[in-house]
């Protein structure tokens, strides 16, 4: 005869059996009624690859875009243009700054800007495409 943890024991085991045999059977749906959307790549918390590039957009902001060039940084400030001379039928400039004075041909350099014009009240001084004028005081 049979005991009841016997008995337990085979229905459990039984149970078991019918129920991993239902598992492999196909269940029939009905068709959609429009074509399914396509599948949704959200990272799940499990997922670290997924994750990994979608944190690193959040913990760091997107760099800024420039909306327009920025000026040129005008590292002759600290010299002004203090009058204009002619000598020989050249024009030089006379350049005030850096404790002296100083005067300058079209295609002389001061501190690695190259003066390229020489007008009536300015000067012009261009570096890697960079314009500096440096103008007469009125």
């Amino acid at each position: 005869m049979m005991n009841r943890s016997d008995f337990l024991g085979s229905a459990a085991i039984l149970s078991l059996l019918v129920l991993g045999a239902l598992s492999f059977m196909p269940i029939g749906l009905a068709p959609p009624l429009e074509s399914p959307s396509p599948a949704v790549t959200t990272p799940e918390p499990g997922d670290a690859e997924g994750w990994a590039p979608w944190l690193e957009g959040r913990l760091r902001p997107a760099p800024a875009r420039i909306a327009r060039p920025l000026a040129p940084v005008d590292e002759l400030a600290g010299y002004s243009l203090v009058g204009l001379v002619e000598v020989d039928g050249r024009t030089l400039a006379v350049i005030a700054g850096n404790g002296g004075t100083r005067s300058l041909a079209v295609g002389g350099m001061l501190d690695g800007y190259e003066a390229t014009a020489i007008e009536t009240d300015h000067i012009v001084f261009e570096r890697d495409g960079n314009q500096v004028t440096l103008r007469l005081a009125r």
